[in-house]
């Protein structure tokens, strides 16, 4: 028995909802990046779990506001999951700086290699007219100095 597939149209919302998550964390917009999650929504890194969108915002608000990323998605494939479900998969290049604490970061920033290459195991599913994530599993796969590849 296979699945129904997905329109065009899901698919090209779903690869969006994967996408714009990143977008707006490295923005700082955290109360949008927050609802692209289901409210009961977790996100699984390989140290912690965190349960719900309200613990996701608190999660992303208590980021150092001198630290900037940019989060590179590539390779999003996107299945049917069942009725009204799907799951996606992509590859995120992190890039990070740590500024001195308490003034703005100056663009542009010494480049460097990403931090980490991870990779983003996702569960979506359509609700209140869109796609939200409902799970997402952050798996590390290189990690350039052995401690933060966790927090993708």
């Amino acid at each position: 028995m296979s699945l129904p597939a997905l329109s065009l149209q899901d698919h090209i919302a779903c690869v969006a909802t994967v996408q714009r998550f990143s977008v707006l964390v490295d923005a700082g917009r955290y109360d949008e990046a927050a609802a692209l999650f289901a409210a009961e929504g977790v996100l699984r890194r390989p140290d912690e779990q965190i349960n719900g969108r309200e613990a996701l915002r608190s999660s992303f608000e208590a980021r150092p506001s001198h630290r900037l990323t940019r989060h590179i998605v590539t390779n999003v494939l996107v299945e049917p999951n069942g009725e009204g479900r799907a799951k996606a998969f992509c590859y995120v290049s992190v890039y990070r700086h740590l500024g001195a604490a308490g003034s703005d970061v100056q663009l542009p920033v010494a480049a460097r290699a990403p931090e980490t290459v991870a990779e983003y195991h996702d569960e979506l599913a359509w609700h209140d007219g869109g796609w939200q994530i409902v799970h997402r599993t952050v798996k590390p796969v290189f990690d350039t100095n052995g401690v933060t590849a966790a927090r993708t």
